[in-house]
């Protein structure tokens, strides 16, 4: 029923067609193409507006999917053979566009315009009503078939290269995995090998240290058995020098009779003179012991601040071992230092061993760098080449789509064109109808199949393109365990620096060791010595003993007679015993303070000198003031008098004037008076003096200097003082010449009696002149007196200052016994300080042992913890090779999580955790998230991990009594951004 309803609308359909042709035949002819060309154009633009968006192509090929379903029209217009093969060539087309991808643009065009040119001549042909059998179209077909075939050739091959090069990245990620498994063991098994060498150095270290404390403990025992014997001897010494000294005495007086009292007494002073000088070459003596004895207790306190550090061992080897006697000392000190040098050329060795291991692994790990560059740049390229390619296939799919748009447009024009012609041709369909509906149909499964096969290569894009992915992250896991290795080898190179650091350190050890040996050395020596003055000095007893009993024999019949000889003999004794302790006193007192004060004497005798010679400079510019005064004094006096003297001449001259101004009545005798020569205006006093100009200096060098300045000061005063005196006398007699001719003028002019003529001028140039001179010497001499002043108070200042800095000199000294006193005290602190500093270091040691045996626990649980996901993997790899259960599991996750993940990701992922399960701590909601994966489960080795970690990270802290509140422990422990625990050691 369906059929004939479609076959009666069709017929129905062409016959409104050929009616609405044979109606509007010049019309449709030009309407036709207009439209056509309108729909172009709206196409065009949407196809524009849409290019960019692939979210628009995918919906357009779901609407060209859906719309024969949908579309009524195009259902009713199914069985037109014409709107048929329009459906078959769009879908063709859809399909050529999947799959013939790598087709080039230009072939793509020019097949797409073929097809466009075939289908609008046939509409014409069936819009006419022509319907002869289409052996051109089906030409066609064939060709388009082939290429289709050749377009899925094509693309398998390019599947195939797709598949290999996918299985040759499966391969070389799978070789990258068994490279790094491999270096992981190498790099572990290098790291237990260093481990454990620096585990023997540091043995080597300790059996050092005991070494040097047993060195220690014998050095100081028997420099404590040689101050013993010293001071031993140094009293048995000075014991037996009193005993013989007073044997001799008596037996002197006892050899001596009643009439040799006086030689007695010569005698007695000649041995307390020898006894003196005894006992001065004893004191000498004594001094040179004392000091010694001070050497040899800096160097024991030298020696207690190098080995504070093993003074509980010391203790416990002096408890249990007993004191060996000096030989066997010396054979242990012998065997000690060869054990000594083959320890440090052991040590050398493994330097040197370590050194070319560090180089070996610096230039391994260069080459693989290299490595893992190329690889990662030949990967990069790879990924290049693949967004290439996918760009340009998004490209051509992009414009196949706008170019079906555009024919589903035209079909659409064409099926309503064509509807009236379909209502017209009511009769059922002809052969060539049913022969393109096959070909259709065909067509359409063939499109059915390239959509499938397109459908595939998107999944197998997106595949790859995720295994990009992985890859990427794959390499920088890589980069980030390059990083880790290179900061691994940073640390070893820190190692290294310490052990030389030690070895520094047991090298200082050995040179005290030697120097220790050779003080010891030394003191046997002087033991020696010691010893045989002792026997020198008991066979030196042992004659003088046998004198005196045959000097006793001898003076046993004088005793009576030398009673009274006796008795001042007691009296010269006592004195004398008394005179030794006072001596003793004081050398003691001396060799106390000698040591300290000793400095500070020879600065006070020079500031003292310094001192007395100021004052007797200062003693000697106060005589010189003294002076001084004294001349200005005097020189006040001259001027006093001169002074008067000019007062008296100026009323003389006043007296003078007046009697010339009487006298000189006429020019023609004061003209002749002029001229017979009295000279008094030619002659002109100096109208000023010479200033003296005396610059005193702000401070002098020496003494002499000062000395110096002031007798040249004085001198130059003094001929100042004596040219003024010169001047004065030549005024005084200047003054006396004008008297005598102004009573020569007054004689003449009594006896001539001319008439007076007024000559103010004349007469009063020679006096005023004079009194001018006379007022400017006045003045100058004023001057110069004010000048001597100022100096006067210029030397007084200076003496002065130098006075203050006498005083500041004597200050300073008082002030240096403080500063020694304080000195001493900061010493002392300071010594405490260094015994506990070293208290605190051997508690660090300790730690430093914990935390060795920690770590070492901390590799065995890590490596034990790799063994376990080793075993994970090896099951995991055994699954993989099963490809029955990969299929499954495949079918059982693409459709639930709609990704897969390839076998490189898994071992790749795997890889990671056995890597940061000793570093990480484990989530509980991580591990329930993933609970298919293998190892994601915790277990009793990452617990242990895990606790060793925190035990690390947070140890207990043992305040030290030197550091204070904020104490600075040089080893720190913490966790960085991956939780990572480094081990800084300061």
């Amino acid at each position: 029923m369906a059929d004939q309803n479609r076959q009666i609308k069709l017929a129905a359909a062409k016959k409104k067609l050929k009616e609405f042709q044979q109606k509007t035949t010049p019309s449709t002819g030009s309407a036709g193409p207009k439209k056509k060309r309108k729909v172009k154009a709206g196409v065009q633009l949407d196809a524009a507006a849409d290019r960019h968006s692939p979210d628009n192509v995918s919906q357009e090929l779901e609407e060209t999917s859906a719309e024969p379903v949908s579309n009524p029209a195009s259902a009713i217009n199914s069985d037109n053979p014409g709107l048929q093969h329009l459906m078959v060539c769009s879908d063709t087309l859809n399909s050529h566009v999947c799959v013939c991808r790598p087709l080039s643009s230009t072939e793509s065009l020019r097949q797409i315009s073929q097809q466009l040119n075939g289908l609008l001549s046939e509409s014409t042909t069936y819009i006419n009503g022509d319907s002869g059998p289409p052996t051109v179209s089906e030409k066609e077909l064939e060709t388009r078939n082939q290429e289709l075939a050749v377009a899925l050739d094509s693309s398998a091959l390019t599947n195939t290269q797709l598949s290999s090069k996918l299985e040759t990245l499966t391969k070389q990620s799978q070789e990258l995995s068994d490279q790094l498994q491999k270096e992981r063991k190498e790099f572990e098994q290098k790291f237990t090998k260093e481990q454990g060498a620096m585990r023997e150095q540091l043995q080597v270290h300790i059996q050092t240290i005991g070494i040097l404390v047993s060195e220690k403990s014998e050095l100081q025992t028997a420099l404590s058995y040689t101050q013993q014997a010293a001071r031993h001897k140094t009293g048995v010494c000075e014991l037996e020098c009193e005993r013989e000294r007073e044997r001799v005495l008596y037996s002197i007086f006892y050899v001596c009779g009643k009439n040799t009292a006086v030689r007695l007494l010569s005698i007695y002073f000649n041995v307390s003179e020898e006894s003196r000088q005894q006992s001065s070459e004893l004191s000498e003596h004594l001094k040179l012991r004392v000091n010694e004895n001070n050497g040899l207790k800096q160097e024991v306190d030298e020696l207690r601040k190098q080995l504070e550090m093993a003074d509980s061992m010391l203790q416990q080897f002096s408890s249990q071992s007993g004191s060996p006697s000096e030989h066997q000392q010396v054979q242990l000190l012998l065997e000690e230092k060869h054990q000594i040098e083959a320890h440090a050329a052991q040590l050398m060795e493994s330097v040197a061993q370590l050194q070319v291991e560090r180089d070996q692994y610096a230039v391994q790990i260069q080459e693989e760098g290299h490595v893992w560059k190329d690889k990662t740049e030949q990967l990069l390229s790879q990924v290049r080449l693949m967004s290439e390619e996918r760009d340009s296939t998004a490209a051509q799919i992009q414009e196949l789509q706008e170019k079906i748009t555009e024919l589903e447009n035209a079909t659409a024009l064409m099926s309503k064109e064509q509807e009236p012609q379909a209502v017209s041709q009511a009769s059922g369909p002809s052969e060539s109808e049913l022969a393109l509906q096959e070909t259709i149909s065909s067509l359409q499964e063939e499109r059915d199949a390239l959509s499938l096969q397109y459908q595939a290569q998107v999944r197998d894009n997106e595949q790859l393109s995720r295994l990009v992915q992985e890859q990427e992250v794959r390499l920088e896991e890589l980069e980030r365990h390059a990083e880790r290795a290179a900061e691994e080898a940073q640390d070893r190179l820190q190692i290294l620096e310490d052990v030389q650091s030690d070895k520094a350190t047991i090298s200082r050890a050995l040179a005290q060791n030697r120097d220790l040996k050779n003080q010891l050395a030394e003191l046997q020596n002087g033991f020696v010595k010691l010893t045989n003055e002792n026997m020198e000095l008991t066979s030196a007893l042992q004659s003088e003993q046998h004198i005196k009993k045959e000097v006793a024999r001898k003076i046993g019949q004088l005793q009576e007679d030398l009673h009274n000889a006796k008795e001042q003999l007691q009296e010269k004794c006592g004195e004398l015993a008394s005179a030794q302790e006072h001596r003793d006193q004081c050398l003691a007192h001396l060799q106390q303070y000698m040591a300290g004060y000793q400095q500070l004497v020879a600065e006070r005798e020079h500031l003292h000198h310094q001192f007395l010679q100021q004052a007797q400079l200062m003693d000697r510019l106060q005589h010189d003031v003294v002076q001084g005064k004294v001349q200005l004094e005097q020189s006040h006096v001259q001027l006093q008098e001169a002074q008067e003297k000019l007062n008296q001449l100026a009323r003389d001259n006043d007296e003078l004037k007046t009697e010339v101004q009487e006298l000189l009545n006429s020019s023609a005798l004061n003209t002749s008076h002029r001229d017979d020569g009295d000279g008094l205006e030619s002659y002109s006093l100096p109208e000023s003096f010479q200033k003296s100009h005396i610059i005193i200096p702000e401070d002098f060098e020496s003494r002499e200097e000062m000395e110096e300045f002031i007798h040249s000061a004085l001198s130059r005063l003094e001929e100042e003082r004596d040219e003024m005196s010169r001047r004065f006398e030549e005024e005084r007699r200047l003054h006396h010449a004008v008297r005598q001719q102004m009573a020569a003028m007054s004689h003449e002019q009594q006896q001539h009696h001319h008439h007076h003529h007024h000559s103010t001028g004349g007469s009063d140039g020679v006096p005023v002149e004079v009194h001018k001179a006379l007022r400017l010497a006045m003045e100058k001499l004023q001057e110069r007196f004010t000048a001597l002043m100022q100096e006067k108070v210029d030397l007084r200042e200076r003496l002065e200052e130098l006075e203050h800095h006498c005083i500041q000199l004597s200050g300073e000294t008082d002030t240096i016994g403080e500063y020694i006193a304080l000195y001493q005290n900061q010493r002392a602190i300071m010594k405490q300080r260094h015994y506990e500093k070293e208290q605190y270091i051997s508690m660090l040691a300790k730690d430093k042992e914990e935390m060795k045996a920690k770590l070492a626990e901390l590799q065995d649980l890590v490596m034990r913890l790799v063994g376990e996901r080793n075993e994970w993997y090896s099951r995991y790899m055994s699954a993989v090779g099963n490809p029955d259960l990969l299929s499954s599991g495949g079918e059982r996750l693409h459709p639930a999580d709609g990704h897969t993940e390839s076998p490189a990701v898994l071992e790749l992922s795997a890889a990671e955790e056995a890597s940061t399960a000793p570093q990480s701590s484990t989530d509980p909601q991580t591990q329930s998230q993933s609970p298919e994966r293998p190892g994601s489960a915790p277990d009793g080795t990452a617990r242990q991990i895990m606790q060793l970690l925190q035990e690390i990270q947070n140890p207990q802290a043992r305040p030290a009594p030197f550091l204070g509140e904020n104490p600075c422990i040089p080893f720190f422990y913490r966790p960085d951004e991956q939780d990572e625990v480094k081990i800084l050691v300061v």
